[in-house]
């Protein structure tokens, strides 16, 4: 159905405007990102303006790089439309706009439904008659798995929820030595060993968590990212005051918040979200 008229009196094409409704359409999305990630991407970033009921992704080579997002609520939706319009996934600037009418999301829906029908159909045919196999020797008990080694003992640790706190307190406190006057840097620069210590050995259990606070610290950002991308990103959240990029120090940031409270909601909302195909953003409190 075309999605223009004519304009009697110039002739010229006009746009033909879509109501809002409960489902958006989303566009360019990067083909390269597989289904089930893309859908638990889009979930995790939708899911802050409302009650998301359905999210339709398909790897066709129609329809790939689209998406359809489906809210319980038109408010939910248009917020979501206005907050995420261009904003960067994996890469590339989602672009979006209201479906062309809810019932196309169920259309795909359906043609879904009808691959698992006849998926279904087809498992439900008699089975040929089996002929009988000689019974066979069961394998011997299996045996319990050894103790790991030190060397995996070594990779759980480096792992650890610890020694990623102790990482993140590092990178913090080197961005900000880059910010600070030289005759104040000598004295830093003891802290920052300090934090470095703490990385090996026994050292790992005595690190203290950073306390809470207004200031978040974002590291694994793609050194592409803009200001403008992560404002788009952390705006969405009650209290958003700013956000600082370290000169000559590419993939990190400084995000300030109003109150502590706004800090901790971002922190939760965006620790770990993938922000590219091969970054997964680390969302920490600064060091105060």
């Amino acid at each position: 159905m075309s999605t223009t008229t004519d304009n009697a009196a110039t002739g010229t094409p006009v746009a033909k405007s879509i109501p809002p409704n409960h489902t958006l359409y989303v566009n360019n999305l990067n083909g390269k990102v597989k289904k089930q990630q893309l859908k638990k991407s889009l979930y995790n970033l939708f899911i802050s303006y409302g009650r998301v009921i359905g999210i339709i992704a398909m790897k066709g080579v129609k329809m790939r790089g689209q998406a359809f997002i489906v809210f319980d609520d038109i408010q939910n939706s248009t917020s979501a439309l206005r907050s995420l319009q261009g904003i960067m996934f994996y890469g590339k600037p989602m672009r979006l706009s209201y479906a062309n009418r809810d019932s196309d999301a169920i259309r795909f829906s359906k043609q879904q439904i009808d691959e698992k029908t006849a998926a279904l159909a087809a498992t439900s045919q008699p089975e040929p008659k089996q002929r009988k196999e000689k019974p066979r020797i069961p394998p011997p008990p299996l045996q319990p798995p050894p103790d790991r080694t030190l060397h995996e003992q070594h990779i759980a640790l480096m792992n650890s929820e610890e020694v990623n706190r102790a990482a993140n307190a590092v990178a913090a406190a080197e961005a900000e030595l880059q910010e600070l006057p030289l005759r104040d840097r000598t004295r830093r620069i003891q802290s920052v060993i300090a934090a470095q210590t703490t990385l090996v050995g026994s050292a790992v259990p005595m690190m203290t968590e950073v306390q809470p606070n207004s200031t978040l610290f974002v590291t694994n950002l793609p050194n592409e990212t803009t200001r403008e991308a992560l404002e788009k990103l952390f705006h969405q959240f009650p209290g958003y005051n700013d956000v600082r990029l370290v000169p000559g120090r590419e993939g990190i940031a400084f995000i300030d918040f109003d109150n502590d409270s706004g800090a901790a909601s971002a922190k939760d909302g965006l620790n770990g979200f993938q922000i590219s195909a091969t970054n997964a953003i680390s969302v920490s409190f600064a060091n105060k």
